[in-house]
């Protein structure tokens, strides 16, 4: 599982690390490192030995989001639409049987910050930095984004976070219910360390029982009703 470009793959006893690893570009989120991403977590849910999946960075920022820049010259927002990468990418996440950790360090911003709010918990380094800079870009948020932050956060703080473009420290993001941990630097590898420890002996299936029912009461109705927002985004970068 690590014959890939964009990120390494590492699995520990019944725990998989899942790390963005294109420092270079902020781990921009290019389509392939999302389908790459996707592809791991399609795997790594049919494997019953993993309990855990951890999703973070190898270098100082999670992610500064999807990468506009990517050279799309030859796609049509037809070919765009059938493909849908981000979404696929945080369906597999949220999909997972397995509790799913995020570590944020850095910047954690647009499609990152939808990643992250896609896993079970999430803890962050003091001096992350986080936020949905899609309105000050003059884009729709996708890829489920919506409803991920209002599950996160309720309703009026998603709202603040989205429609401002702000960029929030760890400490207003814990404060906010974004962040289950904000860690000093030289606390990660405890930190991290804890909250794996928190569930690895827990019996795993149901674990795994939990989770899915939780998740079908969270998100149910919103992956009914958002299924026209890919539309929004990809009507907003034509304008």
């Amino acid at each position: 599982m690590n014959n890939y470009k964009n990120i390494l793959v590492n699995t520990k006893s019944s725990v998989c690390f899942i790390s963005l690893n294109k420092s270079k570009k902020l781990n921009a989120l290019s389509s392939l490192a999302l389908k790459e991403i996707t592809k791991v977590c399609n795997e790594v849910a049919k494997n019953k030995k993993i309990k855990i999946v951890v999703i973070s960075s190898t270098s100082e920022n999670f992610s500064a989001g999807a990468d506009i820049a990517e050279a799309n010259k030859n796609k049509s927002f037809e070919d765009h639409w059938h493909e849908n990468a981000g979404r696929n990418c945080v369906d597999s996440i949220i999909n997972l049987p397995q509790l799913s950790i995020c570590l944020i360090e850095g910047y954690c911003l647009g499609g990152g910050a939808v990643i992250a709010s896609a896993c079970d918990f999430r803890i962050a380094n003091e001096n992350s930095s986080i936020g949905y800079p899609e309105i000050e870009l003059g884009m729709n948020l996708s890829w489920l984004g919506l409803p991920l932050a209002i599950e996160a956060v309720g309703l009026s703080e998603a709202k603040h976070m989205i429609l401002s473009g702000e960029k929030f420290s760890a400490k207003e993001m814990f404060s906010k219910g974004f962040l289950n941990e904000v860690f000093k630097p030289s606390e990660k590898d405890a930190c991290l360390k804890k909250w794996v420890n928190k569930f690895k002996n827990m019996p795993g299936l149901q674990l795994k029982m939990i989770k899915k029912s939780a998740n079908e009461l969270a998100y149910a109705e919103a992956k009914a009703t958002m299924h026209m927002e890919f539309d929004q985004f990809l009507l907003s970068r034509k304008n």
